[in-house]
């Protein structure tokens, strides 16, 4: 099919990798060099086989493992790939490493299962990474070649995986270094993306063929899953094809949602994609995973909008077919048929199918499509539109811990799969009256949405537990604001400190219907996009746009020290607020400060710390790195940076070109107030493969946090994590949910981080503005906003947005 799509904006991202400085690596070989130094006596023993060595190696290796070694070790990494949970993850990390006794080149064949192995393990591993996976995994595709199509048809779709995770990684900081970049480009033309329906012999060769390290994510999994579900087809794999053809109808199906032009261009490639894909999924031999494999397919055709096809009552007839009366298919082709007859415009049978369904679905042991029923139930009839909204939060109020992060089939979102849709109607049909207790109810509900996104992207265990802000506690000009961004308009909640003491509850504003979800996501993905990269003078139409959707409606209240906490929705999160834009052409950092926080949770007054002496800690990276995760550009300034913060500390501390041990010894050597990081680091959604860059070696997010955690007295937390070093991926609103639930797990009351890739002279300019406001006695939004003035009003090229409002305070304010 060639569909003529325009260009969608997923940006190509940086992956890290895991540190393969192994004893049996590098390391090892290190090891020994020296020893034969030192006159020591070795008899040529046989050197470690890494994955590195063997499957993304440069150079030819002089010695590599026996074939039999080889294949065994890829046997036993694929059986702890099917246990896969933590333990046997970090088994069949250990296991790839293997002996290398002087054997000969090992046949393709041999060279691709093994790869194939290791790139999953490093796809699926915390230990791993994806740059890593998809070294490995392109290894195996290209080493199995048409000779071995069950190897390549497993590697391609295991790649396809690996680029689909892609959008929400990581980044690097000042100049870009174009060696760090695992896929370059940028975006996504409309020729790479109609190249996701050309035939298995196009896609497999692109694949085969095309430099992948210069390919953008999206267009890498089109054509690897396109690739995998054909080639699988034509070994016979149903399973491999189905589940292949499934993933990419999905994503087909959300680049759908997105506020792009283009939607119903992608919704004809999603509907196709489905359809093409049904017939391997009638052949799963498995019923279980048949039906559900067919289920998934069709709910992706109802929802483009593809009912027409006759396909859909076949493909629900399949699913009822040598079933058991209690299966698990029955309860899912009930569901189908009555979203079926829901499109086709018969309420009334959708009603009765939707109560068979939520019968059988109810039975199931983890019954999680009952509140999505609840919902259709709404929907078809709206007279208890109501009380059907109720009982679909209830249900998931109820499977909420027992709900995975990832759903196990399609590995997407489980919020979004199964919660946002029900916390957004809740917040919908609590917003249909106006009264407060109901207006206090969408708040709730809203909230609980806000905490239950953070808790899937980053997992419930790694956030530590706060006391959400009460309305007592702010003061006067202090604003709560929780936009929610809905399909056919924008509400803004608002809690003032100005309000009575009695009174102070969350209001209700005008909804405003000039604008919706979509309007505001390609607003932002506009600005954000300008903004960035600073070479032209386009952000200023969509900043002055939003901040009338936005601010415009509270800006009577922006008076002389006030302050906006805002609470973001969706692709909100990326969007850099302070350089909103209003009717006179100032911008919103000249009327007033400016704080985010993820959820009201997270949100905190803090206190003021005035001239009271802090302690600083500032930890800077000036080399270029070259590690596993990728290479990283030497940062001219960062030192400097780093000379600021720690000379406003009482004491400072400056670790130059720091290690992992510098930091610890550091924290570990008395309460510090402030942790400044002037480096490179990545902070996608997927929190155990966070990390910060040290002199040679990467620090885990969640090392940062036991580092930072484990230093502080009983109940005492760090006042303020600086983080110069990192930037979201453009436009992203679940890479800046990344960035924000960072923030929260490093245990920090407030952060300051910034939202894209900056210069270093800017940096270093607006830090030392910062550092000079706060030892002076200012809070935290304050010394920021005070920075970002002086900037402004300096003119030059620091005045542009591009530098000054690239920094976010996240968390308390004074």
């Amino acid at each position: 099919m060639a569909s003529p799509l325009g260009e969608a904006s997923i940006r190509a991202r940086v992956h890290d990798r895991r540190d393969a400085l192994t004893t049996g690596g590098w390391a090892g070989r290190l090891m020994r060099f020296a020893l034969g130094l030192a006159g020591v006596a070795l008899s040529a023993p046989a050197m470690a086989a890494t994955a590195d060595d063997l499957c993304a190696a440069t150079v030819a290796r002089p010695a590599f493992p026996p074939e039999q070694a080889l294949v065994s070790a890829a046997e036993q990494v694929e059986q702890h790939l099917r246990i896969g949970d933590g333990s046997s993850l970090d088994q069949a990390v250990r296991t790839l490493d293997i002996e290398a006794n002087g054997a000969g080149r090992p046949t393709r064949r041999s060279l691709a299962l093994y790869c194939a192995a290791a790139g999953e393990t490093m796809r699926r591993s915390p230990d791993g990474s994806q740059a890593q996976a998809q070294a490995f995994l392109t290894t195996a595709f290209r080493a199995a070649g048409a000779e071995a199509p069950d190897l390549s048809a497993l590697a391609a779709y295991r790649l396809g995986l690996v680029a689909l995770a892609g959008p929400g990684s990581g980044t690097t900081r000042g100049s870009s270094d174009e060696a760090s970049l695992p896929r370059g480009g940028g975006e996504v033309t409309a020729a790479e993306l109609a190249a996701a329906e050309r035939s298995e012999i196009d896609s497999c060769g692109d694949l085969s063929d095309r430099n992948l390290a210069r390919t953008t994510n999206a267009y890498l999994s089109m054509i690897a899953l396109q690739c995998a579900a054909a080639r699988a087809l034509r070994n016979g794999d149903a399973t491999l094809s189905s589940l292949a053809g499934l993933r990419l109808a999905r994503f087909w199906l959300t680049l759908s949602r997105s506020p792009a032009e283009d939607r119903e261009a992608m919704r004809k490639a999603g509907i196709e994609a489905a359809l093409r894909t049904m017939p391997a999924a009638g052949a799963i031999t498995a019923p279980a995973l048949r039906g559900e494999v067919m289920g998934r397919l069709l709910a992706v055709v109802i929802e483009l909008g593809g009912t027409e096809a006759g396909a859909v009552e076949r493909g629900i007839a399949a699913m009822r077919e040598s079933q058991q009366p209690d299966s698990d298919a029955l309860a899912f082709a009930a569901e189908i048929e009555a979203r079926l007859a829901f499109a086709q415009g018969e309420p009334a049978r959708a009603i009765t199918l939707a109560e068979q369904a939520l019968l059988l679905e109810s039975r199931r042991p983890l019954p999680a499509r009952v509140p999505g029923l609840y919902l259709l139930l709404a929907a078809a009839d709206p007279v208890n539109r109501e009380r059907y909204s109720a009982a679909a939060l209830a249900a998931l109020e109820t499977l909420r811990p027992l709900l995975p992060r990832l759903d196990p089939l399609t590995e997407e979102s489980t919020f979004a799969l199964y919660m946002r849709d029900v916390f957004e109607q809740a917040a919908d049909v609590a917003l249909a009256g106006g009264d407060p207790a109901r207006i206090e109810a969408a708040q709730i509900i809203v909230e609980a949405s806000r905490q239950a996104e953070l808790q899937n992207a980053v997992g419930s265990e790694c956030l530590p537990p706060r006391d959400a802000l009460k309305p007592q506690d702010l003061a006067a000009g202090e604003i709560v604001l929780y936009p929610l961004l809905l399909p056919d308009r924008i509400e803004l909640l608002i809690l003032s400190g100005d309000q009575p003491g009695g009174a102070r509850t969350f209001r209700r504003l005008a909804p405003d219907r000039s604008a919706n979800r979509d309007a505001v996501g390609r607003l932002v993905e506009a600005m954000v996009l300008s903004t960035t990269y600073g070479d032209d003078e386009a952000w200023r139409a969509p900043a002055r746009r939003l901040y009338q959707l936005l601010i415009a409606p509270i800006e009577d209240q922006l008076g002389a020290g006030s302050v906006i906490a805002i609470i973001p929705d969706g692709p909100l999160r990326a969007l850099p607020f302070a350089a909103l834009v209003d009717a006179d052409g100032r911008f919103l950092a000249e009327r007033t400060r400016v704080v985010v926080a993820p959820a009201l949770a997270y949100l905190q007054p803090g206190e003021i710390r005035g001239r009271r002496p802090a302690r600083i800690v500032a930890a800077s990276l000036q080399h270029r790195v070259r590690l596993p995760a990728g290479s990283f550009a030497a940062l001219a300034s960062t030192a400097a940076e780093a000379d600021i913060a720690a000379a406003n500390g009482a004491p400072g501390e400056h670790l130059a070109n720091f290690k992992r041990a510098d930091l610890v010894q550091a924290m570990g050597s008395g309460d510090v107030d402030i942790l400044h990081l002037a480096t490179h680091a990545s902070f996608d959604g997927r929190s155990d493969r966070a990390f910060i860059v040290a002199n040679g070696e990467l620090i885990r997010l969640r090392e940062l946090r036991d580092i930072i955690g484990g230093n502080h007295k009983r109940g005492e937390s760090l006042d303020l994590l600086v983080l110069s070093a990192c930037e979201t991926a453009v436009g992203d609103d679940e890479a800046s949910m990344g960035l924000a639930g960072a923030a929260v797990q490093a245990g920090a009351v407030s952060a300051l981080a910034s939202l894209w890739q900056v210069d270093d002279s800017g940096t270093g300019e607006l830090m030392r503005r910062f550092y000079a406001a706060y030892g002076s006695g200012r809070s935290r939004s304050d010394a920021l906003r005070d920075a970002q003035l002086a900037m402004i009003r300096g003119g030059g090229a620091q005045a542009r947005p591009h530098i000054w409002a690239a920094f976010t305070l996240l968390g308390a304010w004074r």
